[in-house]
């Protein structure tokens, strides 16, 4: 497909480029709209002739980081440029939208801990399938319809469109899920995790809904406001006897109203390998309305990161995260979790959890890019999304720290309200842009260390 912005005969300043015209290519299924909104420039815009290269590579960024083209090529007219005025060539290979596959998850936090930990168990992974569409109407929607069975049952169906208005700023997201359970974490010891099984019986079922609007004037800053219900019952094994603080006072069920304010700047390069560019994200949620009254939080937390490339094939990069409970009483059990869980990891921890009401996170690292090429498999597959392959090596080193307060927690948990270090290098790959898998050494300050791999695949 082939869209022409018509042609404009005004020309500016001298050291100014106008853009007379924006061809897309290739585009089948992404509409237009979509394309141009994530753009830092259009059709009839002045730019600094000096800024236009990066402007350009800003866009180019903003494409690939919306995960609907599996390649683009953008170019523009330099001689034109030169005179004040150019044409932009925006050619992209929109990539693979519909996922009907089946569907194989780990129960566990990490690959680590079941393979170490779990004895590679297969009856700790859910089997399912899930039906994944990442571009419904070619409006950058998307649609999303699940079930599992294995360690968990689950269903859940979401649906989420970012572009309501005209201006492409306002977008909703909703969705429901419901899951069971043969097992259940209770109780953390050791800083590990402590498991209740009935194979007779579900120990512990959940139901959540939720709606969020999202606002975002510009390309980079976002806000979002949630708002959801959740009811989880637990076995009376686990309310009466295991762990009567699971949920508080030894109830056995809780249902609790959430709404949550998050906003996102998010102006990285890469948002699964970053490179280059800058994060920051805050944000507030209150658990409980007092409508049930068998939940009482309140949290604030952040995240900031910066990434620095430096010479040619360096990069060097900080991170601080942290969040702070406003409501200082005992939360129930899963609320309480600290590092160890999501993106909440220090290197060289990955067989611990950390619970507590706060916590802080710091980090360091350096990266160094040792090859980039593009592989090209030609026949040997026949979806074109995948047919090119890019593929990038780095090597990485990181050191980390990290501390949780935790006031309520069991004297056996001695990496509580502990100062917590982490050492780690290794190699990172990075495939079709954003899929990033690698092998590290890790080291922490218990003198414990270990090879270990990791995954971070975006679909």
């Amino acid at each position: 497909m082939l869209l022409l912005i018509p042609f404009c005969s005004w020309a500016g300043p001298a050291d100014s480029v106008l853009i007379d015209e924006v061809l897309l290519i290739g585009h089948k299924k992404t509409r237009p709209r979509v394309i141009f909104r994530e753009m830092t420039f259009g059709r009839g815009q002045l730019i600094a002739r000096d800024e236009l290269p990066l402007e350009v590579s800003r866009s180019y960024n903003n494409l690939m980081n919306t995960g609907l083209f599996a390649s683009i090529e953008m170019s523009y007219d330099t001689a034109g440029a030169e005179a004040g005025r150019t044409v932009v060539i925006v050619n992209m290979r929109e990539t693979w939208y519909l996922y009907p596959v089946p569907e194989f998850e780990l129960a566990d936090r990490n690959f680590n801990v079941w393979w170490n930990e779990q004895d590679r168990s297969l009856d700790r992974v859910n089997i399912g399938g899930k039906l994944t569409h990442y571009n419904f109407t070619g409006q950058r929607d998307r649609l999303r319809l699940g079930f599992t069975t294995g360690y968990t049952r689950s269903m859940e169906a979401s649906y989420g469109f970012p572009y309501v208005n005209k201006a492409g700023s306002i977008g909703i997201n909703f969705g429901f899920g419901y899951q069971r359970r043969r097992e259940q974490n209770y109780l953390t010891r050791n800083n590990r995790q402590e498991f209740y099984s009935d194979p007779d019986n579900w120990v512990y079922r959940r139901s959540s809904a939720q709606i969020s609007v999202s606002y975002r004037r510009r390309i980079y800053l976002s806000h979002n406001v949630s708002f959801g219900w959740q009811q989880s019952t637990i076995s009376d094994t686990i309310s009466n006897y295991l762990n009567p603080e699971f949920y508080g006072n030894g109830r056995g069920r809780q249902r609790y109203f959430r709404i949550s304010y998050d906003l996102s700047n998010d102006r990285r390069d890469v948002r699964n390998y970053p490179w280059n560019g800058t994060l920051l994200r805050v944000g507030m949620s209150k658990d409980g309305l007092g409508i049930y009254g068998e939940r009482d939080g309140l949290e604030v937390h952040a995240d900031y990161q910066k990434f620095i490339p430096f010479w040619k094939h360096y990069s060097f990069n900080y991170a601080i995260a942290g969040k702070y409970s406003l409501i200082r009483t005992r939360q129930p059990f899963l609320e309480n979790r600290a590092i160890g869980f999501g993106s909440n990891g220090i290197i060289g921890y990955q067989f611990y959890v950390v619970d507590g009401l706060d916590m802080m996170i710091w980090k360091v690292g350096l990266r160094r890019e040792l090859f980039k090429t593009k592989l090209d498999l030609g026949k040997l597959v026949f979806i074109d999304a995948f047919r090119y392959v890019p593929i990038r090596l780095a090597a990485s080193i990181q050191f980390n720290q990290g501390f949780a307060n935790a006031p309520f927690v069991d004297d056996s948990n001695r990496l509580n309200n502990s100062l917590l270090t982490g050492f780690g290098a290794g190699l990172d790959f990075i495939l079709y842009y954003d899929m990033v898998g690698g092998v590290q050494y890790n080291r922490n300050h218990l003198g414990e260390d270990g090879v270990y791999l990791n995954f971070n695949m975006s679909f």
